[in-house]
């Protein structure tokens, strides 16, 4: 099918141009990392990273889903700004409560982390005001989350992104001549996610007067609960794939290992990214589109479809082709991953091909089933690892994702279809 809507491809150009900043700069970061400690640390550097993003994901229980799909959904009129501020509030709430119960388990848990995932390598002060980084990183998360369900594209990916990465290269310019002593990249990074999160503050300023004036909530922490939930492993299964490949390289591997793992991980999360700037644009239209103009859904759906494919499918190619000059970059040892590169590439297009099928199921309201397959998904995830780690090392890592991301967009295509999620739309 030609791709002829040309809003879509505007739009979806944007989002990538956004996306590709905020990808840039973190390269950047990782790139003054990895050229200047050792590989161990850097490895270290790379599985507090993973840490800090994976469990603040966690603790947001399927919050953004919940937001991305009522907010969005909410009816033009006056009232809309003063409805769409009710729902950032009582996230708000929810996420207060989530969060601190998330960070009292890192502080307590931390001491067998420095054991098990960092080889009794890290300091176990940093690593215990690290749980901190859960707190910034879920207020730059939500804030970009609610400016992308008030379809503010642009400002959503790159606050997301790129405030982080600017944050910490700021810092790291600042402490040049001394951030590689005593461990002191921990306490920029930790810090760079604090300047972070409270520069995000002002990308929802607008809606200030809804979260600070004393209100009842529209939702009560219960009910945002009882929406959320559901919707959590969406949200954080198919992102659990890719953090357990990371906790399980950790503990199973040296650090310098997890160093060259991270690296290719990052180098192939190119993929992922430029994949969530898809979903960003072609999500809130599909929601939009079934509630108001349905008729249209099922040709904005195949050319999303078609989209994904082409946009992934070249860059996969082309990270694979000059994979071994992407991977010098960052240091010369570095080019041992190249063979877990391709394989993750591999495994972030297959990924990639269920976006739309996926989405259809959400909107449709048939979360159950999708909820289902990814948990399977995990489950083959997990089994290979154990499986294949011992065995090939980060190579088997990839290799494990690989599976579990087959099984994944194999199970949702197959219930799509015989689901007939889009008979609704002929």
């Amino acid at each position: 099918m030609k791709l002829n809507n040309s809003s879509l491809l505007l739009q979806s150009g944007i989002s990538i141009i956004a996306r590709f900043v905020g990808v840039a700069l973190n390269y950047v970061v990782l790139i003054i990392l990895t050229r200047n400690l050792p590989q161990d640390e850097a490895g270290m550097v790379i599985t507090l990273m993973t840490l800090i993003t994976g469990v603040s994901l966690f603790s947001r229980l399927g919050v953004e889903h919940w937001l991305v799909r009522d907010v969005a959904q909410l009816p033009e009129g006056t009232e809309l700004h003063t409805a769409q501020g009710n729902y950032l509030h009582s996230a708000y709430r929810m996420l207060f409560v989530s969060t601190l119960l998330f960070i009292a388990v890192w502080v307590a848990t931390s001491p067998l982390m420095k054991v098990w995932l960092f080889d009794d390598q890290i300091q176990l002060l940093p690593l215990a005001i690290a749980a901190l980084g859960v707190l910034f990183w879920n207020m730059i998360s939500t804030h970009a989350i609610f400016m992308k369900a008030t379809h503010h594209i642009t400002e959503s990916l790159l606050t997301q992104n790129a405030l982080p990465a600017i944050s910490m290269l700021v810092l790291l310019l600042l402490f040049w001549f001394n951030f590689t002593e005593n461990q002191n990249y921990l306490w920029i990074y930790i810090t760079s996610l604090l300047i972070a999160g409270v520069a995000s503050l002002l990308l929802v300023r607008s809606w200030w007067s809804a979260l600070f004036r004393r209100q009842t909530a529209q939702f009560s922490i219960r009910q945002v609960l009882t929406h959320s939930l559901p919707l959590a492993p969406i949200a954080f299964v198919s992102f659990l794939m890719l953090f357990i490949d990371g906790i399980l390289v950790a503990a199973l591997l040296p650090n310098e290992k997890v160093a060259l793992y991270g690296t290719a991980v990052r180098v192939s999360f190119v993929c992922g990214i430029f994949l969530t700037a898809l979903e960003a644009t072609i999500y809130p239209r599909m929601v939009r589109m079934h509630g108001n103009a349905p008729e249209r859904l099922k040709k904005f759906f195949w050319q999303g479809t078609l989209l994904v494919a082409g946009v992934l499918g070249s860059l996969a190619l082309i990270i694979g082709v000059a994979g071994e000059l992407i991977l010098s970059i960052f240091g010369p040892q570095y080019v041992a991953a190249i063979s877990a590169l391709i394989i993750l590439l591999t495994a972030q297009l297959i990924r990639g091909l269920s976006l739309t099928f996926s989405l259809m199921f959400i909107i449709q309201k048939q979360v159950n089933t999708l909820n289902q397959l990814l948990y399977f998904a995990l489950i083959v995830n997990i089994i290979a690892n154990l499986i294949l780690i011992p065995q090939f090392g980060i190579e088997g890592s990839a290799a494990a994702s690989l599976l579990a991301n087959l099984t994944l967009t194999g199970g949702v295509v197959l219930f799509f279809v015989k689901k007939r999620l889009m008979q609704d739309y002929d």
